[in-house]
């Protein structure tokens, strides 16, 4: 099978002659490019994806607009984004009602503009190809433009502020997402969508609100990703569970990433409950085994999994999260090595 071939094929849930892998989101961070460096000789992301045999490419929308760095400048030293209320002055902080939601301005979407799709077909002609129209998401940017805590008591007390503000987000990414899918049909697959809804727990919003505020908006995404002719790929962290079957009413094709180390989550039960309806991108834990674990470790773990879907199918091996300083280059090599192990025994 090509590595488009078996991609596709797992999304069907149907047999592959290896399971599907991933470097997640096609992320390489610096340490993990001085390893793959100093102990095989690779220079760049394009020569660690060949030699870790992955099956997907990865485009990204260009954005061709003014400068706009997060504002960081109040934040502690070693502080990356944080959606805390307490730390800088958030731009609708002060925002009581609909009208003031109404007067912020929002960017042009046209700043944001779709790669050359047919061009990279042609580059990966038999690798499957993901097209994601941005970080752009509903309920964290509510959480990025009132602060976390302000958003969650607004969707309690003063809900109509919340949907007015979702209401102008979801235009905002529409009009972006179906210029990102006019480029991609006919060459790309998948296209990405993203958002975070969950702690390590539990939902932050619970299922109940999150089928109030988002889900709706979501449905609409999902149905213009599936008008287009691609599947869906939801980016969302943490303990979802309690909404994985409204993922799978909407429509959503594929979750990323499942985090197995967050409650409710185990490969398991996941598989015995949702298995065979939506596929599972990810599974391979980066908070204590790609980071402290052994190579050995992370074989078991994805032998282990793979046992759990080995009835129903529909699972892509991957990490759980990227970019983390201390994920050990030698786990994701095992990772991978252990998906090809898989396929040929």
């Amino acid at each position: 099978m090509t590595h488009r071939e078996r991609v596709l094929a797992t999304f069907r849930f149907e047999a592959t002659d290896r399971p599907a892998r991933d470097l997640m989101e096609q992320q390489v961070w610096p340490e993990l490019l001085a390893y793959f460096e100093r102990e095989h000789g690779l220079r760049d992301l394009w020569e660690i994806l060949a030699f870790l045999d992955t099956d997907f490419r990865w485009a990204w929308m260009h954005y061709s607009g003014p400068a706009q760095p997060p504002p960081t400048e109040a934040l502690p030293e070693g502080w990356g984004g944080t959606y805390s209320d307490a730390l800088y002055q958030r731009r609708l902080a002060r925002a009581e009602t609909v009208a003031d939601v109404e007067a912020q301005p929002w960017p042009d979407p046209a700043w944001w503009t779709p790669p050359d799709l047919a061009a990279l077909r042609a580059q990966w002609p038999d690798h499957a190809l993901v097209i994601s129209p941005g970080w752009m998401p509903l309920f964290c940017s509510a959480c990025d433009a009132f602060g976390m805590e302000n958003t969650l008591v607004k969707m309690a007390l003063q809900p109509a502020v919340i949907e007015a503000f979702i209401r102008r987000q979801h235009a905002f990414y529409l009009d972006i997402l179906a210029r990102a899918l006019k480029a991609a049909q006919g060459h790309a697959d998948i296209c990405w969508l993203g958002d975070d809804y969950a702690s390590q727990e539990a939902l932050i919003m619970g299922p109940e609100r999150w089928r109030r505020f988002i889900k709706p908006a979501l449905a609409e995404q999902v149905r213009v990703v599936r008008e287009h002719g691609l599947l869906s790929l939801l980016h969302s962290c943490g303990a979802i569970r309690a909404i994985i079957p409204d993922l799978i009413e909407i429509g959503v094709d594929g979750l990323l990433v499942f985090q197995t180390s967050a409650a409710g989550m185990d490969p398991d039960s996941i598989a015995r409950d949702f298995g065979g309806r939506i596929v599972f991108y990810g599974g391979i834990d980066c908070q204590q085994l790609l980071t402290f674990g052994a190579p050995d470790d992370v074989e078991r773990e994805v032998r282990r999994n793979l046992a759990a879907f080995a009835d129903c199918g529909g699972y892509i091996i991957a990490n759980s999260h990227h970019c983390l300083a201390n994920i050990q280059g030698r786990n994701l090599l095992a990772m991978c090595r252990a998906a090809a192990i898989a396929g040929a025994s």
